[in-house]
């Protein structure tokens, strides 16, 4: 409200600051490290350009309301390069990402379990502070204090997931979590100008219990049925398909 969107992203800078120094001096490698192992540059150089390219693509896409020529060439270019990185990733003895890992059954699934989960999670957020400032008029502190108490209560149930997790496994706790998530989301078919903030701030809050119940479970679930040694490429996998 008072400083711009700029100082959103500059408040940070010295906090990052800070947390670089304190990793220098603390944290501390937990496997050894292979020094026989070598970076395959031109499938870095193929993950940067295909991503990139879809990122720039995808996104064109998005504010132009439309596909032209220039962003439908790029997206189509970005998933051609993106082609070649995994036929080249399955055909290096040491690739960059084990694509191997999609061979999995568990680990296919609850990556799709775990990405739609982050779908609901973002959808939402990027939306709901739009409707919140543009239909009912609040400033963007007021819509920020109206998605507080869902932020909290994500802090809240994620280690709770975790011990849940420990004791039902993922199914049970991943029935419970999608039930939450649609039950959260319903009321938000409804929403008009005239919608109670209350119901509105309890709705959003009532949901990210759900997602924050299953979503990081399921990915855990997906690491833990791949072999110790595919770990890495199994959360960058996952990672990039969220």
């Amino acid at each position: 409200d008072n400083l711009g969107l700029k100082w959103l992203f500059g408040i940070l800078v010295p906090l990052i600051i800070i947390l670089l120094a304190i990793s220098l001096f603390n944290a501390k490698n937990v496997h050894k490290i292979d020094r026989t192992q070598r970076v395959d540059w031109l499938s870095v150089v193929e993950s940067c350009l295909g991503f990139g390219a879809l990122l720039y693509g995808f996104s064109d896409i998005s504010n132009m309301g439309t596909i032209n020529f220039t962003n439908g060439f790029i997206t189509i270019m970005g998933f051609v390069v993106l082609i070649f990185f995994c036929w080249r990733q399955l055909k290096l003895e040491k690739p960059l990402v084990n694509l191997r890992v999609f061979k999995n059954y568990t680990f296919n699934l609850t990556t799709i379990l775990s990405a739609i989960s982050n779908i609901a999670l973002l959808s939402v957020e990027l939306v709901l502070p739009l409707y919140l400032q543009r239909v009912h008029g609040l400033s963007v502190f007021q819509a920020g204090l109206m998605l507080l108490p869902g932020a909290i209560l994500e802090g809240i149930t994620s280690p709770i997931a975790g011990r849940l997790y420990d004791k039902f496994g993922i199914k049970k706790l991943s029935l419970i979590g999608y039930a939450i998530i649609i039950l959260g989301t319903m009321p938000m078919m409804f929403f008009t100008p005239e919608t109670n903030l209350l119901l509105v701030a309890g709705a959003y809050a009532f949901r990210i219990i759900g997602i924050a119940t299953v979503m990081m479970p399921t990915f855990t679930e997906g690491l833990n049925a791949l072999p110790i040694n595919l770990y890495v490429h199994g959360n960058a996998a996952a990672s990039t398909v969220r």
